[in-house]
Parts: structure tokens; C-alpha cells; sequence
């Protein structure tokens, strides 16, 4: 399966459409066979644009990690309140919900990143405060030193 990777930066249009990089919008197409995509805040600071399967697996993942009390029922419906389908036009482009925009900090500059099997859409402000101030050795230990950690609790 070809997955989703690369780093793009562009700005919303004047009707505050993202053009969804013709790379990643091929992906979709031809490996998700053109099922709908979705908006989410999954993750802070940014916006996860993902096929229905994806987003159906990483529900599906949260439900039997969360035990089924009222605190992390109200963060499960916070997260799935914000899934919105994705409208996009011929040209690729696609309207982001303003409630969205606000709650990442969109205002006009952004970077999409993919992300394996769906992308993220990030303020570019944002994301060179969160992730580029990081090197690449510093990202690489963080990552790796918890995917271990984890998998040790497995």
C-alpha cells in the first residue's frame, strides 16, 4: 500500500480553501478508492484529514483503549464533534470550517504533512514553535525512545 509522506506548505485562498497536494489527493484516490474524507482534531494543534476507513479504525482504537466513563466519554464526543466531511472541488481544494480554523490557529499560511495513512493540515506558525524548533535527532529520540517504551508495556 503507498502511503502518505512529505511536507508541503501553501496558504488558504481568499474563500479559505486548502488545496490538498495533488501527491496526497492521488493516495487517497487510488488507495482509499475515493471513500470520503473526513476533518478531525485527532491530535492538538492541528487538523487530520483522513479516509472514513482510517478514521473508522482510529475510533474503533480509542473506544477499546477508553474505559466507557463519563470524563473520557465527554473527550471521545469533544474529539468526534469535531469530524466534519471534506467537500473538495476538481482542482483539489476544499473549504476547512472556520471552527477548525480557529481551534489550530489558522489564519492564512499552512503546512500538510503526511502522515502515513492520513495527513495533517497545521498552522505554519504552529508547527515551527511544535515541531521544527525540534532537530531531527531530537524528533528521532523522542519517537523512537516512546514507541519502545510502549511497546515494553505490551
Amino acid at each position: 500500500m503507498k502511503r502518505l509522506y512529505g511536507t508541503y506548505e501553501h496558504q488558504l485562498d481568499d474563500k479559505n480553501r486548502i488545496r490538498i497536494p495533488a501527491k496526497f489527493l492521488s493516495v487517497f484516490e487510488k488507495e482509499f478508492e475515493n471513500e470520503p474524507l473526513y476533518y478531525l482534531i485527532y491530535t492538538p494543534n492541528r487538523i487530520a484529514i483522513m479516509p472514513e476507513s482510517v478514521l473508522d479504525s482510529k475510533i474503533s482504537m480509542l473506544e477499546s483503549l477508553l474505559p466507557l466513563y463519563e470524563g473520557e466519554m465527554d473527550a471521545l464526543s469533544k474529539i468526534l464533534g469535531t469530524a466534519e466531511e471534506v467537500n473538495k472541488d476538481g482542482q483539489g481544494r476544499a473549504i476547512i470550517p472556520k471552527t477548525l480554523r480557529r481551534e489550530v490557529k489558522i489564519e492564512k499560511d499552512v503546512v500538510t504533512v503526511g502522515m502515513g495513512d492520513y495527513i495533517e493540515v497545521w498552522a505554519k506558525e504552529v508547527r515551527n514553535e511544535k515541531v521544527d524548533s525540534m532537530t531531527q535527532s531530537e524528533a528521532n529520540q523522542r519517537a523512537y525512545t516512546k514507541a519502545l517504551e510502549l511497546k515494553g508495556k505490551a
